[in-house]
C-alpha cells in the first residue's frame, strides 16, 4: 500500500477549521440480540469487532474545498458523520472550529404528513434558525428547488425526488461556513445536478469550507483542491486532487481506455490566425492525408476572418424539450455549422455499416478558452448510448482556443447496424463539468447493412469447431 502524501504546508495558509489525529471508528457486530444480552449479564465477549476507520490523519483549512474518494465500504460516509458530530471516534481526536451544514442523507428528518413550507419551518428549528430567517429564505429555497406547486402539500403527496430536491435546498441556503457533501451530486436529473454543481462553485467563491465525499471523480478533481483517498478504513494517499483521483482511479483499475496518442505528441491545438490567406492547419491523430484534404474543403470557412471579427452573442442558453437538454451553453462558444460527412468528405444522412462517418463541427468562440473537453456521442434512436469519446479522454487537441475552428471525430469503419441514430456534439469546461455548448441529439442519419447480423454493433469475430469424440458413421452408410 502506497505511504500517504500529505499536503504540503504553507506559509501564508489560512487556519485549519477541520483536524482529525489518529482517528479510529470500531463497530460492534453481534449476531443477534441474544449474543448482546449475554455479554451484558456474562464475561465473555458475543461479538466481533470491525474498524470502519482507523489512523486517520488530516486538516482543512478555511475557504478551501476538501474531497474524499475511495471505493465502497472504505469508510467515506463514516468519517463525515464523525466530522459532523452525528457518531463519535472510537479512538482518536476530530475537530470542527466553526459551525457547519450538512447533505448526507437528504429528506431525513422531514415529516411526510406536514407541508413542505412545514418542513421548512422544522428543519430551521433543528439547526437552531428562527422561524423568521427560514421564512426570510423560503421563497429562494422554493425557487432554487422548482418546488412552488407543491410546496403546500403533504410531503407524503411528493416523489422522492422532489424530496431530495427540497433537501438540498433548504441546506444550500444556511449560513454556515462548512458544508459537508455526500453523494448528493447525484440528485435528480442532469439539469439539476448542474443546478448543484453551480451552487457548490457558489460556496468555494464565497471562501466556504467545503467537504465533498462522491463518485463523481470528474466533480471531486474539478471541484476540490485537495483529496483524501481512503481504503479500507485507512489513508491511502492525501495531496492535490488531480494527483490524488488519478492515482485512485489507476489502482482501482477503471480508467477509460485512451487512444493511442500520435508519435508526435499528446496535444494538437488549432492556432487561430487573423489572416485568411495561410491554408489552414490540420492537426489529428488520423493518418489519413487524403481524408484530412477532403475535410479541409468540406469544412471551408472563407471568410473566417470577417465573421470572428463580428460581434457574437455572449448570453447563456438553456433549451428544454421536457426534462431533455436539447440546445444547453454558458455563452463562450457558439456552433456554426454541424456536417455528418463521409470518407469522401462528402454530406451524407445515410451510411452502410462498415463506411467512414466523420462528425465536423464548426465552431467560434467569444473570448479566449483554456483547456476545452470537445466531445461526439452518438445514440439509438430509441435512446440507448452508443458511444461517447472526448478529446479529455484520448488526450488530444489540447491547448486554449481563441478563434474559429472545426473539431472533428472520425469512425473509420463504422461498425453499427442498421437503424436510426442521433449524433450530440458538446465543448465543454477544461473541467468538464459545464458546457460552453451542448447540442443533445439533433443530429441524424441511417445505417443500412449487407451483412446479415444482430444487434447493435459489428464486431469482428471468427468461429471455430473441437471435435472430441463422433461417433462412427452408421453400417450401409
Amino acid at each position: 500500500m502506497d505511504d500517504p502524501a500529505p499536503v504540503p504546508s504553507e506559509p501564508d495558509a489560512p487556519p485549519v477549521v477541520i483536524e482529525a489525529r489518529g482517528v479510529g471508528k470500531r463497530f460492534d457486530i453481534y449476531r443477534n440480540d441474544r449474543d448482546r444480552l449475554l455479554e451484558v449479564f456474562g464475561r465473555r465477549r458475543h461479538h466481533g469487532e470491525h474498524w470502519a476507520l482507523r489512523g486517520v490523519d488530516f486538516e482543512v483549512r478555511r475557504g478551501r474545498s476538501f474531497g474524499v474518494v475511495g471505493p465502497n465500504g472504505a469508510g467515506k460516509s463514516t468519517l463525515l458523520r464523525l466530522i459532523a458530530g452525528i457518531s463519535r471516534p472510537t479512538e482518536g481526536v476530530v475537530r470542527v472550529a466553526a459551525p457547519l451544514s450538512t447533505l448526507l442523507d437528504l429528506g431525513v428528518g422531514f415529516h411526510p404528513h406536514f407541508t413542505g413550507r412545514e418542513n421548512i419551518a422544522l428543519h430551521g428549528s433543528l439547526v437552531g434558525m428562527g422561524r423568521e430567517a427560514m421564512e426570510d429564505r423560503l421563497p429562494r429555497i422554493v425557487e432554487f428547488a422548482e418546488l412552488d406547486a407543491f410546496i403546500d402539500y403533504p410531503l407524503r403527496t411528493w416523489s422522492s425526488g422532489m424530496v431530495l430536491r427540497l433537501g438540498f435546498g433548504i441546506a444550500a441556503f444556511t449560513d454556515a461556513p462548512i458544508l459537508l457533501v455526500d453523494e448528493v451530486l447525484a440528485v435528480g436529473d442532469q439539469y439539476f445536478q448542474r443546478k448543484c454543481i453551480r451552487k457548490i462553485e457558489e460556496f468555494t467563491a464565497e471562501g466556504r469550507t467545503i467537504v465533498l465525499v462522491s463518485h463523481d471523480l470528474h466533480a471531486v478533481r474539478s471541484l476540490c483542491r485537495e483529496v483524501l483517498w481512503l481504503d479500507a478504513g485507512s489513508v491511502r494517499a492525501l495531496g492535490p486532487a488531480r494527483e490524488v483521483v488519478d492515482r485512485y482511479l489507476g489502482a482501482e483499475r477503471v480508467r477509460v481506455a485512451r487512444a493511442r496518442p500520435a508519435e508526435t505528441g499528446d496535444a494538437f491545438p488549432f492556432a487561430p490566425t487573423p489572416d485568411p490567406s495561410p491554408p489552414p492547419v490540420v492537426r489529428s491523430t488520423l493518418d489519413d492525408p487524403a481524408l484530412h484534404d477532403a475535410l479541409v474543403a468540406a469544412c471551408a470557412v472563407p471568410d473566417a476572418a470577417r465573421r470572428f471579427a463580428e460581434a457574437a452573442d455572449t448570453r447563456p442558453f438553456d433549451t428544454y424539450d421536457g426534462d431533455r437538454p436539447v440546445l444547453i451553453g454558458s455563452g463562450e462558444v457558439r456552433v456554426l455549422e454541424v456536417r455528418l460527412l463521409d470518407g469522401a468528405g462528402r454530406p451524407r444522412s445515410a451510411f452502410r455499416t462498415g463506411e467512414t462517418l466523420v462528425v465536423a463541427v464548426t465552431f467560434r468562440t467569444t473570448m479566449p478558452i483554456p483547456r476545452p473537453v470537445f466531445g461526439v456521442a452518438l445514440f439509438r434512436d430509441d435512446g440507448t448510448y452508443v458511444h461517447g469519446p472526448n478529446t479529455r479522454f484520448d488526450r488530444v487537441l489540447d491547448g486554449t482556443y481563441h478563434g474559429i475552428y472545426t473539431f472533428f471525430a472520425v469512425y473509420p469503419g463504422l461498425p453499427l447496424l442498421a437503424g436510426s441514430y442521433r449524433v450530440s456534439v458538446a465543448v465543454f469546461d477544461e473541467a468538464h463539468l459545464k458546457p460552453h455548448v451542448w447540442h443533445n441529439q439533433l443530429y441524424e442519419f441511417e445505417v443500412a447493412q449487407d451483412v446479415e447480423d444482430h444487434g447493435l454493433v459489428h464486431l469482428e469475430h471468427a468461429w471455430g469447431l473441437i471435435v472430441h469424440h463422433e461417433a462412427p458413421p452408421a453400417s450401409g452408410a
